[in-house]
């Protein structure tokens, strides 16, 4: 193989590289958005601020259930224990975005979830929330 032809295979090779980043990038950056606003949810619910955390929530979440049921649940999923958020896969749909991941609690512990957020106005709202239960042993760490 000549020297020329080694050359534009590999300037097609980093092309095409570089074309995947770009759209990783893109993908990300359009939906940091929602990341964004399921983070925040997670942080709010932490820090113990019923008010705001229920002010995160979308109208159609608040129109069947009260800020009290929310906390409730926070507390008893441990939503108030997140240390840290991972999102494996994320989506925008419609004015809809969807997340799916994995919350890691203070004690190790990881709970597996999925949400939905809805867009209202500028800001995006969580409509949805849904334990996702894996099969197998647990590390004991449940509510």
């Amino acid at each position: 193989m000549s020297r020329t032809t080694v050359l534009i295979i590999v300037g097609v090779i980093a092309g095409l590289v570089l074309l995947a980043g770009v759209i990783v990038a893109g993908v990300f950056y359009a939906t940091s958005g929602v990341t964004g606003a399921a983070d925040k949810f997670y942080e709010t619910a932490r820090s113990g601020n019923s008010e705001e955390l229920y002010a995160l929530t979308s109208a159609q979440l608040k129109s069947v259930t009260s800020a009290e049921q929310l906390i409730a649940y926070v507390q008893a999923n441990r939503f108030n224990q997140v240390a840290d958020t991972s999102w494996t896969s994320r989506a925008i749909e419609n004015g809809i975005g969807s997340v799916e991941g994995t919350l890691t609690l203070d004690d190790g512990g990881a709970i597996p979830v999925a949400m939905q957020l809805v867009q209202e106005g500028e800001d995006w709202k969580v409509s949805f929330i849904e334990l996702r239960v894996q099969a197998g042993l647990s590390d004991g760490a449940g509510p």
